[in-house]
């Protein structure tokens, strides 16, 4: 129970016995006296003097309560307005977590949105490398195509230049066997001519026959062999033609996939831009304050934790506001949730004032992100302050985990075990006695104990040479406060020798 209100049930108490107490003297003093007021009985004037003094009385205690105390002038004169506030702030806290469930909703969204832009990058780029090995073959085959065109073509330029050949020779031979021809007539109309000679005609002109039909069955062969060659090369400019418009078309399907394929991978980049820098309750600096400071003393120095808090989100190159500072401390929820805008010198003040009447010696302030802030976002880093008493919460030597492990474990089998103990897992003793201990983590590992490397190694060293079950005993080697960290040692020896 506050201390306030165990002042206040004593106070009560007290001054209801001073009433009685009052009163009673007051009725004995008027019933001696037989005093009487207004024509009214002495006995009467008592008990009308005792109730006016017993109703005065009351009224001069809640005056002076109003007087001398804050809460009890609140209580009495406005009292009305702190339950309709109180109302406000339960409407405005449920409105400002359907906010945060919102925002909450758009990171999910955001969020699928970035997978669902990476796996459509993947799949343009599936589509891409399919369409290239595509146009690849495309390309091979109208390089083929263009190759056979291309020796098709020599092969009826070649033709066309023996058909050419042939059909002069076979001018020349017509023209020989017309000649050869007309001079058999001549000598057969010649009677001189003799027989022989006519004979010799004869052969001439047979021989030239025989060469012009040859001449003749050439030419028909080379015609011939000139059309298959010209059936050949048409289908073959045709598909030619054919792979070339489809070529062009997957080149254009590729262009359209590559630009595709650009704009996702700038979505995608952006989203991951939009990742989170800070989350709430991300600690950005971690300050051991004197709990016996003024208050002057202490607005300064958490002004001076605001800057220090401010350096930290510059390095996030967060951008510095109207206050010079990467981060502005903002009200509690409560505060908020009404609405108001509460200035920051009034929120410092009132941290200043809490640690001032607070009871420690010294105090661990932490500013913490409030809310979620993006990488990318223009506004500053909204944080709050933290404060706990820097208490005392390992002595030196204390042994904060006991247990024992066979000796025939080997290496890596103790170390592995040791590492499970004290590392900063859900099932680490380690871990779980320095949250009983209300220890505070790293501020940047996170882990609530910490040990060197080689003495852990040592240990297990140590473990793995015994012959028998070995005691291993993890203790704080420095006394540890809130603040941490806490720095551990561990002692392996025979389960048999006394603690």
């Amino acid at each position: 129970m506050p201390i306030y209100a165990i002042s206040v049930f004593v106070a009560l108490a007290v001054l209801g016995a001073l009433i009685a107490y009052l009163a009673d003297i007051t009725g004995a003093w008027l019933g001696r006296r037989r005093s009487s007021v207004f024509g009214l009985r002495p006995r009467r004037t008592a008990r009308m003097l005792t109730v006016i003094i017993g109703a005065v009385l009351p009224l001069i205690g809640i005056l002076v309560a109003v007087i001398g105390s804050d809460y009890a002038r609140l209580a009495v004169f406005e009292l009305n307005d702190l339950l309709r506030r109180q109302e406000q702030l339960q409407e405005s806290l449920v409105e400002l977590q359907e906010q945060v469930d919102d925002y909450e909703r758009q990171v999910l969204i955001a969020e699928e949105r970035a997978s669902d832009a990476e796996e459509r990058a993947e799949e343009l780029e599936a589509v891409r490398d399919e369409q290239q090995s595509l146009i690849a073959g495309l390309s091979d085959r109208a390089e083929q195509l263009e190759a056979r065109a291309t020796d098709l073509e020599d092969k009826v330029g070649s033709l066309t230049a023996l058909r050419d050949a042939l059909e002069a020779d076979l001018g020349d031979a017509r023209g020989n066997l017309r000649e050869a021809e007309e001079a058999l007539t001549r000598s057969e109309r010649d009677l001189s001519a003799t027989e022989e000679q006519r004979e010799r005609l004869r052969e001439d002109v047979e021989r030239l026959r025989a060469q012009v039909n040859n001449r003749v069955n050439q030419l028909s062969v080379v015609n011939r062999e000139l059309d298959q060659i010209q059936r050949l090369l048409e289908p073959t400019q045709e598909e030619l033609a054919a792979r070339a418009r489809e070529l062009a078309r997957k080149e254009q399907q590729i262009a359209e996939i590559e630009e595709q394929l650009e704009d996702t991978l700038r979505r995608q980049e952006l989203f991951s831009e939009r990742r989170a820098l800070f989350e709430p309750g991300d600690e950005l600096i971690r300050v051991v304050m004197p709990g016996d400071a003024t208050l002057d003393q202490l607005e300064s120095e958490l002004l001076e934790i605001l800057y220090l808090a401010s350096a930290v989100a510059e390095r996030q190159r967060v951008p510095r506001g109207s206050s010079g500072r990467a981060v502005v401390v903002v009200a509690p929820v409560p505060a908020q949730a009404v609405g108001e805008e509460v200035p920051e010198s009034a929120i410092v003040g009132n941290v200043a004032q809490q640690l001032h009447r607070g009871d420690a010696d010294q105090w661990v302030v932490m500013v913490r992100a409030f809310r979620r802030y993006f990488a990318g976002d223009r506004t500053q880093v909204a944080v709050q302050f933290e404060a706990r008493p820097n208490r005392l919460c390992f002595r030196e030597g204390e042994v904060i985990d006991d247990f024992t492990i066979s000796g025939d474990a080997t290496l890596l089998q103790a170390f592995e075990r040791l590492w499970l103990r004290i590392a900063n897992q859900p099932t680490s003793h380690v871990r779980a006695a320095a949250i009983a201990r209300d220890m505070l983590p790293h501020a940047e590992t996170g882990n609530y104990g910490s040990i060197d490397l080689a003495d852990l190694f040592r240990a297990a060293e140590e473990i793995e040479s015994g012959t028998e079950r070995m005691r291993v005993r993890v203790k704080a080697a420095e006394d540890t406060y809130t603040r941490g960290p806490l720095i551990l040692e561990i002692v392996v020896t025979q389960n048999d020798e006394p603690s």
